[in-house]
């Protein structure tokens, strides 16, 4: 993931009685919006706070900040912003291409935040993504999160089965050596922003990042 495609994982503290008004309004901005240096691919709506997640793929990071000051801070009923900045991970560009069915519901998805002890970031990197094939449970991403406030990874995960998902963290993620701790947000509702071009040129740049990856191994 080049310096100018970067994944902005951007969480918006929504005030306690606005919910609907403040999603109503973060929405409508986000379809609004059309400059060119970001590009705004999803909202999920997170079980455990009742606040926003905004997606995107940021294409000049000097323009971010205007992003967040103009679209989403400046929307009735959001009283804060933080955002997770990732320039690179690996993506399974089969389950990437998934996203549009767990936007209709037809998927269980759920956030991982990952710690891990310092020291161990490539090799507990690379054991997770190589964690046998599970019957139920399907990693989505893996993005290396330094730059951000509470995790050292992010990992989304899809499922036929919900409660599949609990399981899997606790039997197989949370055993991998170098690991340190997880958080789970559990996500309730999606509303895709993306185009199904601008979806394809996501699994473009992640299958470009997958291959510097592969080369560099």
């Amino acid at each position: 993931m080049s310096p100018n495609n970067t994944i902005a994982i951007i969480d918006a503290d929504i005030r306690s009685g606005q919910d609907e008004l403040a999603r109503e309004e973060v929405l409508a901005r986000l379809h609004a919006f059309s400059g060119p240096c970001v590009t705004p691919l999803w909202v999920n709506w997170l079980r455990s706070r009742a606040d926003l997640r905004v997606v995107c793929m940021v294409h000049d990071l000097t323009r971010l900040d205007d992003f967040l000051i103009d679209v989403l801070r400046d929307a009735k009923g959001v009283i804060g912003t933080r955002a997770v900045l990732s320039f690179g991970g690996r993506a399974d560009i089969n389950r990437l291409m998934e996203i549009p069915l767990a936007a209709k519901g037809k998927l269980h998805a759920a956030t991982v935040r990952i710690k891990l002890t310092p020291g161990y970031d490539h090799d507990a990197f690379d054991r997770i993504w190589a964690l046998p094939r599970h019957p139920a449970v399907n990693p989505v991403w893996l993005l290396r999160t330094y730059h951000g406030y509470d995790a050292d990874l992010n990992m989304l995960l899809f499922s036929n089965d919900y409660p599949a998902i609990n399981g899997y963290i606790t039997s197989w993620l949370r055993p991998v050596a170098g690991l340190m701790d997880t958080q789970v947000c559990d996500v309730i509702d999606w509303h895709l922003l993306a185009t199904p071009e601008q979806m394809i040129q996501l699994a473009e740049r992640f299958f470009e990042f997958n291959q510097e990856e592969l080369n560099s191994d």
